[in-house]
Protein backbone atom coordinates (compact mmCIF):
# COMPACT_ATOMS: atom_id res chain seq x y z
CA UNK A 1 0.00 0.00 0.00
CA UNK A 2 1.65 3.19 -0.80
CA UNK A 3 1.48 6.48 1.16
CA UNK A 4 -0.81 8.49 -1.25
CA UNK A 5 -3.24 5.97 -2.07
CA UNK A 6 -6.11 4.46 0.12
CA UNK A 7 -8.62 1.65 -1.36
CA UNK A 8 -10.51 -0.11 0.95
CA UNK A 9 -13.43 -2.50 -0.08
CA UNK A 10 -16.47 -0.99 0.95
CA UNK A 11 -18.51 -4.48 1.65
CA UNK A 12 -15.10 -5.53 3.37
CA UNK A 13 -15.52 -2.89 5.99
CA UNK A 14 -19.22 -3.17 5.99
CA UNK A 15 -19.00 -6.68 7.04
CA UNK A 16 -16.01 -5.46 9.95
CA UNK A 17 -18.08 -3.38 11.17
CA UNK A 18 -21.14 -5.73 11.38
CA UNK A 19 -18.60 -7.96 13.18
CA UNK A 20 -18.43 -5.26 15.44
CA UNK A 21 -21.95 -4.63 16.27
CA UNK A 22 -22.77 -8.55 16.50
CA UNK A 23 -19.87 -9.12 19.35
CA UNK A 24 -21.48 -5.95 21.41
CA UNK A 25 -22.63 -6.44 24.38
CA UNK A 26 -26.49 -7.94 24.73
CA UNK A 27 -26.00 -8.96 21.00
CA UNK A 28 -26.53 -12.71 19.63
CA UNK A 29 -23.43 -13.17 17.45
CA UNK A 30 -24.05 -13.49 13.74
CA UNK A 31 -27.44 -11.64 13.47
CA UNK A 32 -26.43 -9.05 10.98
CA UNK A 33 -24.54 -11.15 9.37
CA UNK A 34 -27.46 -14.12 8.86
CA UNK A 35 -30.08 -11.47 8.03
CA UNK A 36 -27.54 -9.72 4.99
CA UNK A 37 -28.06 -13.30 4.14
CA UNK A 38 -31.55 -14.20 4.38
CA UNK A 39 -32.33 -10.23 2.87
CA UNK A 40 -30.10 -11.08 0.04
CA UNK A 41 -31.59 -14.33 -0.82
CA UNK A 42 -34.98 -12.89 -0.79
CA UNK A 43 -33.64 -10.15 -3.01
CA UNK A 44 -32.02 -12.34 -5.46
CA UNK A 45 -35.06 -14.65 -5.44
CA UNK A 46 -36.94 -11.53 -6.66
CA UNK A 47 -34.69 -10.60 -9.27
CA UNK A 48 -33.84 -7.59 -7.97
CA UNK A 49 -31.77 -4.97 -10.01
CA UNK A 50 -28.13 -5.90 -9.05
CA UNK A 51 -27.69 -2.07 -7.54
CA UNK A 52 -31.04 -2.15 -5.27
CA UNK A 53 -29.32 -5.97 -4.30
CA UNK A 54 -26.40 -4.70 -3.10
CA UNK A 55 -28.30 -1.77 -1.23
CA UNK A 56 -30.27 -4.63 1.00
CA UNK A 57 -27.36 -6.51 1.54
CA UNK A 58 -25.05 -3.22 2.92
CA UNK A 59 -28.12 -2.21 5.02
CA UNK A 60 -28.99 -5.00 6.54
CA UNK A 61 -25.75 -6.05 7.61
CA UNK A 62 -25.73 -2.71 9.71
CA UNK A 63 -29.54 -2.59 10.12
CA UNK A 64 -28.85 -2.74 13.88
CA UNK A 65 -26.20 -0.34 13.79
CA UNK A 66 -28.78 1.75 16.19
CA UNK A 67 -28.29 -0.80 18.65
CA UNK A 68 -24.90 0.21 19.39
CA UNK A 69 -24.10 3.15 22.04
CA UNK A 70 -26.59 4.48 23.71
CA UNK A 71 -28.71 1.64 23.80
CA UNK A 72 -26.45 -0.89 23.90
CA UNK A 73 -28.16 -1.90 27.31
CA UNK A 74 -30.85 -3.43 25.71
CA UNK A 75 -31.02 -6.90 24.02
CA UNK A 76 -31.85 -7.30 20.76
CA UNK A 77 -35.43 -8.86 22.07
CA UNK A 78 -36.13 -6.19 24.84
CA UNK A 79 -35.93 -3.93 21.73
CA UNK A 80 -38.39 -5.76 19.45
CA UNK A 81 -40.73 -6.43 22.09
CA UNK A 82 -40.94 -2.64 22.79
CA UNK A 83 -42.13 -0.40 20.35
CA UNK A 84 -40.53 3.36 21.76
CA UNK A 85 -36.90 1.60 21.40
CA UNK A 86 -37.64 0.33 18.15
CA UNK A 87 -38.04 4.06 16.76
CA UNK A 88 -35.20 5.30 19.05
CA UNK A 89 -32.66 2.63 17.42
CA UNK A 90 -33.86 2.93 13.72
CA UNK A 91 -33.92 6.89 14.27
CA UNK A 92 -30.60 6.76 16.02
CA UNK A 93 -29.45 4.40 13.55
CA UNK A 94 -30.33 6.94 10.80
CA UNK A 95 -28.69 9.75 12.10
CA UNK A 96 -25.65 7.56 12.06
CA UNK A 97 -25.54 6.51 9.09
CA UNK A 98 -26.55 10.23 7.82
CA UNK A 99 -23.20 10.88 8.62
CA UNK A 100 -21.31 7.77 6.34
CA UNK A 101 -20.48 8.11 2.60
CA UNK A 102 -23.51 5.60 1.73
CA UNK A 103 -25.98 5.99 -0.79
CA UNK A 104 -29.38 8.04 0.89
CA UNK A 105 -31.46 4.62 0.38
CA UNK A 106 -29.38 2.79 2.88
CA UNK A 107 -30.27 4.85 5.42
CA UNK A 108 -33.75 4.95 4.84
CA UNK A 109 -34.35 1.44 4.68
CA UNK A 110 -32.28 1.21 8.19
CA UNK A 111 -34.60 4.26 9.12
CA UNK A 112 -37.54 1.85 8.15
CA UNK A 113 -36.91 -1.55 8.85
CA UNK A 114 -39.51 -1.98 11.48
CA UNK A 115 -42.45 -0.74 9.74
CA UNK A 116 -45.69 -3.18 9.41
CA UNK A 117 -47.69 -4.04 6.27
CA UNK A 118 -50.64 -2.80 8.61
CA UNK A 119 -49.41 0.49 9.72
CA UNK A 120 -48.61 -0.41 13.20
CA UNK A 121 -44.83 0.26 13.24
CA UNK A 122 -42.95 2.94 14.65
CA UNK A 123 -43.36 5.69 11.87
CA UNK A 124 -46.74 4.27 10.78
CA UNK A 125 -46.11 3.66 7.33
CA UNK A 126 -48.89 1.59 5.84
CA UNK A 127 -48.44 -1.50 2.68
CA UNK A 128 -46.15 0.14 0.44
CA UNK A 129 -45.68 3.58 1.75
CA UNK A 130 -42.42 1.36 3.48
CA UNK A 131 -39.78 0.86 0.93
CA UNK A 132 -39.88 -2.63 -0.64
CA UNK A 133 -35.98 -3.18 0.29
CA UNK A 134 -36.76 -2.65 4.06
CA UNK A 135 -39.85 -4.80 4.51
CA UNK A 136 -37.38 -7.62 2.85
CA UNK A 137 -34.75 -6.61 5.67
CA UNK A 138 -38.01 -6.29 8.31
CA UNK A 139 -39.12 -10.06 7.41
CA UNK A 140 -35.64 -11.37 7.06
CA UNK A 141 -34.44 -9.83 10.57
CA UNK A 142 -37.87 -11.45 11.89
CA UNK A 143 -37.19 -14.49 11.10
CA UNK A 144 -33.26 -14.68 11.55
CA UNK A 145 -34.36 -14.01 15.40
CA UNK A 146 -37.21 -16.63 15.73
CA UNK A 147 -35.67 -19.62 13.73
CA UNK A 148 -32.77 -19.25 12.50
CA UNK A 149 -30.81 -18.58 15.51
CA UNK A 150 -33.00 -20.95 17.52
CA UNK A 151 -32.32 -23.46 14.90
CA UNK A 152 -28.32 -22.57 15.52
CA UNK A 153 -28.42 -23.23 18.94
CA UNK A 154 -29.96 -26.48 18.76
CA UNK A 155 -33.45 -25.26 20.33
CA UNK A 156 -35.58 -25.64 17.21
CA UNK A 157 -34.65 -27.83 14.44
CA UNK A 158 -35.86 -26.66 11.01
CA UNK A 159 -39.73 -26.98 10.07
CA UNK A 160 -41.18 -25.81 7.06
CA UNK A 161 -44.49 -26.73 8.16
CA UNK A 162 -44.37 -24.79 12.17
CA UNK A 163 -42.46 -21.17 9.50
CA UNK A 164 -45.27 -21.77 6.79
CA UNK A 165 -47.84 -21.21 10.05
CA UNK A 166 -45.62 -18.32 11.80
CA UNK A 167 -45.99 -16.59 8.27
CA UNK A 168 -49.50 -17.49 7.79
CA UNK A 169 -50.29 -15.49 11.14
CA UNK A 170 -48.19 -12.65 9.80
CA UNK A 171 -49.44 -12.24 6.77
CA UNK A 172 -50.87 -8.99 5.44
CA UNK A 173 -50.28 -7.90 9.10
CA UNK A 174 -45.92 -7.27 9.95
CA UNK A 175 -45.55 -8.51 5.98
CA UNK A 176 -46.19 -8.17 2.54
CA UNK A 177 -48.09 -11.56 1.89
CA UNK A 178 -45.40 -11.67 -1.26
CA UNK A 179 -42.90 -11.37 0.43
CA UNK A 180 -43.96 -14.33 2.63
CA UNK A 181 -44.18 -16.57 -0.33
CA UNK A 182 -40.56 -15.27 -1.53
CA UNK A 183 -39.19 -16.81 2.02
CA UNK A 184 -40.68 -20.01 1.35
CA UNK A 185 -39.40 -20.76 -1.71
CA UNK A 186 -35.51 -19.49 -0.69
CA UNK A 187 -36.39 -21.71 2.79
CA UNK A 188 -36.68 -25.06 0.52
CA UNK A 189 -33.03 -25.18 -0.27
CA UNK A 190 -30.69 -27.47 1.70
CA UNK A 191 -28.27 -24.67 0.67
CA UNK A 192 -29.81 -22.05 2.20
CA UNK A 193 -29.85 -23.55 5.89
CA UNK A 194 -26.29 -24.89 5.68
CA UNK A 195 -25.33 -21.77 4.56
CA UNK A 196 -26.67 -19.90 7.74
CA UNK A 197 -24.84 -22.56 10.11
CA UNK A 198 -22.41 -20.85 12.51
CA UNK A 199 -19.56 -22.44 11.09
CA UNK A 200 -20.53 -21.93 7.33
CA UNK A 201 -21.58 -18.13 6.98
CA UNK A 202 -18.66 -15.91 6.90
CA UNK A 203 -17.34 -18.64 3.75
CA UNK A 204 -20.78 -18.50 2.13
CA UNK A 205 -21.06 -14.54 3.01
CA UNK A 206 -17.61 -14.40 0.92
CA UNK A 207 -18.82 -16.57 -1.95
CA UNK A 208 -22.45 -14.53 -2.67
CA UNK A 209 -21.13 -11.21 -1.49
CA UNK A 210 -22.21 -8.30 -4.04
CA UNK A 211 -20.92 -4.95 -4.48
CA UNK A 212 -17.27 -6.37 -4.28
CA UNK A 213 -15.96 -3.72 -6.65
CA UNK A 214 -17.15 -0.91 -4.92
CA UNK A 215 -14.47 1.14 -3.48
CA UNK A 216 -13.90 3.77 -0.77
CA UNK A 217 -11.18 6.40 -0.35
CA UNK A 218 -9.44 7.84 2.60
CA UNK A 219 -11.87 10.85 2.36
CA UNK A 220 -14.41 8.56 3.22
CA UNK A 221 -12.80 5.93 5.87
CA UNK A 222 -11.95 9.27 7.49
CA UNK A 223 -15.90 10.00 7.59
CA UNK A 224 -17.07 6.39 8.80
CA UNK A 225 -14.06 6.56 11.31
CA UNK A 226 -15.61 9.76 12.81
CA UNK A 227 -19.07 8.16 13.21
CA UNK A 228 -18.32 5.12 14.61
CA UNK A 229 -16.08 7.30 17.15
CA UNK A 230 -19.07 9.09 18.29
CA UNK A 231 -20.99 5.61 18.44
CA UNK A 232 -18.38 3.99 20.30
CA UNK A 233 -17.98 6.96 23.17
CA UNK A 234 -21.97 7.46 23.23
CA UNK A 235 -21.93 3.73 24.91
CA UNK A 236 -21.44 5.73 28.57
CA UNK A 237 -21.22 8.90 29.91
CA UNK A 238 -18.05 8.42 30.83
CA UNK A 239 -16.36 8.17 27.94
CA UNK A 240 -18.31 10.61 26.21
CA UNK A 241 -15.94 12.64 23.53
CA UNK A 242 -13.00 10.05 24.72
CA UNK A 243 -12.38 9.01 21.07
CA UNK A 244 -12.71 11.96 19.57
CA UNK A 245 -10.61 14.01 22.20
CA UNK A 246 -7.78 10.96 21.60
CA UNK A 247 -8.43 12.26 17.62
CA UNK A 248 -7.99 15.64 17.72
CA UNK A 249 -4.95 15.20 19.92
CA UNK A 250 -3.27 12.43 17.68
CA UNK A 251 -3.98 14.85 14.50
CA UNK A 252 -2.28 17.82 16.94
CA UNK A 253 0.55 15.55 17.62
CA UNK A 254 1.31 14.22 13.93
CA UNK A 255 1.14 17.31 12.81
CA UNK A 256 3.67 18.66 15.24
CA UNK A 257 5.93 15.75 14.59
CA UNK A 258 6.07 16.58 11.37
CA UNK A 259 3.90 13.67 9.40
CA UNK A 260 2.01 14.71 5.66
CA UNK A 261 -1.24 14.79 5.23
CA UNK A 262 -1.67 11.13 4.52
CA UNK A 263 -0.36 9.62 7.32
CA UNK A 264 -1.91 12.45 9.75
CA UNK A 265 -5.34 11.64 8.52
CA UNK A 266 -4.27 7.85 9.09
CA UNK A 267 -3.63 8.28 12.40
CA UNK A 268 -6.46 10.40 13.17
CA UNK A 269 -8.69 7.34 11.72
CA UNK A 270 -6.77 4.86 14.13
CA UNK A 271 -7.56 7.43 16.78
CA UNK A 272 -11.34 7.32 15.57
CA UNK A 273 -11.01 3.56 15.98
CA UNK A 274 -8.94 2.72 18.79
CA UNK A 275 -11.43 1.85 21.13
CA UNK A 276 -14.25 0.13 18.51
CA UNK A 277 -13.74 -3.00 20.56
CA UNK A 278 -15.25 -1.52 23.71
CA UNK A 279 -18.76 -2.50 22.06
CA UNK A 280 -17.37 -5.96 23.77
CA UNK A 281 -17.36 -4.37 27.54
CA UNK A 282 -20.55 -4.41 29.65
CA UNK A 283 -22.03 -0.70 30.66
CA UNK A 284 -21.98 -1.88 34.40
CA UNK A 285 -17.90 -2.46 33.98
CA UNK A 286 -17.15 0.66 32.14
CA UNK A 287 -19.31 3.03 34.70
CA UNK A 288 -18.42 0.88 37.88
CA UNK A 289 -18.01 3.56 40.16
CA UNK A 290 -15.67 1.22 42.77
CA UNK A 291 -12.32 -0.72 42.09
CA UNK A 292 -13.02 -3.65 39.39
CA UNK A 293 -12.01 -7.12 39.99
CA UNK A 294 -9.74 -9.06 37.81
CA UNK A 295 -12.12 -10.51 35.76
CA UNK A 296 -13.37 -7.10 35.09
CA UNK A 297 -10.50 -5.82 34.45
CA UNK A 298 -9.56 -8.57 32.18
CA UNK A 299 -12.81 -8.00 30.30
CA UNK A 300 -11.98 -4.25 30.61
CA UNK A 301 -8.15 -4.92 28.37
CA UNK A 302 -10.15 -7.09 25.89
CA UNK A 303 -11.25 -4.06 24.29
CA UNK A 304 -7.43 -3.91 22.36
CA UNK A 305 -7.77 -7.31 20.95
CA UNK A 306 -11.17 -6.83 19.69
CA UNK A 307 -10.26 -3.64 18.13
CA UNK A 308 -7.47 -4.82 15.76
CA UNK A 309 -9.59 -8.27 15.02
CA UNK A 310 -12.21 -6.18 14.14
CA UNK A 311 -9.85 -3.67 11.80
CA UNK A 312 -7.67 -6.30 10.83
CA UNK A 313 -10.54 -7.70 8.45
CA UNK A 314 -10.30 -5.07 5.88
CA UNK A 315 -7.49 -5.27 3.57
CA UNK A 316 -5.49 -2.26 3.04
CA UNK A 317 -5.23 -1.11 6.64
CA UNK A 318 -3.34 -3.17 8.18
CA UNK A 319 -1.16 -0.15 9.92
CA UNK A 320 -4.20 1.63 10.76
CA UNK A 321 -5.13 -1.55 12.92
CA UNK A 322 -2.17 -2.33 14.41
CA UNK A 323 -1.63 1.81 15.67
CA UNK A 324 -4.82 1.37 16.92
CA UNK A 325 -4.60 -2.28 18.42
CA UNK A 326 -1.60 -1.18 20.53
CA UNK A 327 -2.46 1.91 22.40
CA UNK A 328 -2.03 0.11 25.91
CA UNK A 329 1.23 -1.35 24.82
CA UNK A 330 3.85 -0.36 26.58
CA UNK A 331 8.07 -0.03 25.37
CA UNK A 332 9.04 -2.09 28.47
CA UNK A 333 6.70 -5.15 27.50
CA UNK A 334 4.66 -4.46 30.73
CA UNK A 335 1.29 -3.51 28.68
CA UNK A 336 -1.02 -5.50 26.62
CA UNK A 337 -2.66 -7.54 25.25
CA UNK A 338 0.22 -9.01 23.42
CA UNK A 339 3.24 -7.73 25.94
CA UNK A 340 4.74 -6.07 23.17
CA UNK A 341 8.18 -4.03 23.51
CA UNK A 342 10.27 -1.44 22.35
CA UNK A 343 11.76 -4.00 19.48
CA UNK A 344 8.40 -4.08 18.03
CA UNK A 345 6.35 -1.16 18.68
CA UNK A 346 6.71 2.18 16.57
CA UNK A 347 6.70 5.95 16.64
CA UNK A 348 2.97 5.81 15.68
CA UNK A 349 2.04 3.52 17.85
CA UNK A 350 3.41 5.56 20.57
CA UNK A 351 1.22 8.50 19.16
CA UNK A 352 -2.18 7.08 19.79
CA UNK A 353 -0.78 5.39 23.28
CA UNK A 354 0.42 9.20 24.20
CA UNK A 355 -2.97 10.79 23.18
CA UNK A 356 -5.08 8.07 24.68
CA UNK A 357 -3.35 8.53 28.12
CA UNK A 358 -3.46 12.30 28.50
CA UNK A 359 -6.84 12.01 27.51
CA UNK A 360 -8.28 9.27 30.30
CA UNK A 361 -6.62 11.01 32.53
CA UNK A 362 -7.86 14.40 32.02
CA UNK A 363 -11.39 13.15 31.81
CA UNK A 364 -13.76 12.47 34.31
CA UNK A 365 -14.21 8.74 35.30
CA UNK A 366 -17.00 7.05 37.02
CA UNK A 367 -14.38 7.23 40.24
CA UNK A 368 -12.38 10.29 39.81
CA UNK A 369 -12.65 14.04 38.27
CA UNK A 370 -10.12 14.56 35.32
CA UNK A 371 -6.62 16.08 36.34
CA UNK A 372 -5.27 19.77 35.16
CA UNK A 373 -3.16 19.12 32.18
CA UNK A 374 0.07 19.82 33.98
CA UNK A 375 -0.74 16.53 36.48
CA UNK A 376 -0.75 14.42 34.01
CA UNK A 377 1.88 15.01 32.25
CA UNK A 378 3.89 14.94 35.73
CA UNK A 379 2.15 11.36 35.62
CA UNK A 380 3.22 10.71 31.95
CA UNK A 381 6.84 11.60 33.10
CA UNK A 382 6.54 8.95 35.28
CA UNK A 383 5.63 6.24 33.12
CA UNK A 384 8.53 7.77 31.11
CA UNK A 385 10.86 7.01 33.80
CA UNK A 386 9.27 3.24 34.05
CA UNK A 387 10.08 3.05 30.69
CA UNK A 388 6.29 2.48 29.74
CA UNK A 389 6.50 5.42 27.34
CA UNK A 390 9.15 6.91 25.26
CA UNK A 391 10.92 10.20 27.25
CA UNK A 392 11.73 12.23 23.97
CA UNK A 393 8.71 11.86 22.60
CA UNK A 394 7.07 12.97 25.80
CA UNK A 395 8.66 16.18 25.37
CA UNK A 396 7.42 16.88 21.78
CA UNK A 397 3.75 16.00 23.41
CA UNK A 398 4.22 18.74 26.15
CA UNK A 399 4.28 21.32 23.41
CA UNK A 400 1.34 19.76 21.91
CA UNK A 401 -1.25 20.18 25.04
CA UNK A 402 0.40 21.99 27.36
Amino acid sequence: MTQDKLNIKLVQLLRSLSYALDIAENRYYGHSKRTGYIAYSIARNMDLKEEDIIDIYYASLIHDIGMAGKLSRYTVLEIHHDETLKKQHCTFGYEILDKLPLHDNIKKYVLYHHEKWDGTGPYGLKGDETPLAAQIIHIADYFELSFVRKADIGVEKKDIDTINRWLDSYRNVAFNSYLCDQLLEVIKREKFWLDLKSENIEQALKIIEPGKNIYIDISDLYKISEAFSMLIDSKSRFTYEHSQGVSNITGNFATYLGYNPIMIDKLTIAANLHDIGKFVVPLNILEKPGKLTKGEFDTIKSHVYYTKLILKQIDGIEDIAEWAGNHHEKLNGKGYPEKRDEKNLTREDQIIAFADIYQALTEDRPYRKGMPPIEAIDIMADMAKKGYIDRDMLLDFKHVVL
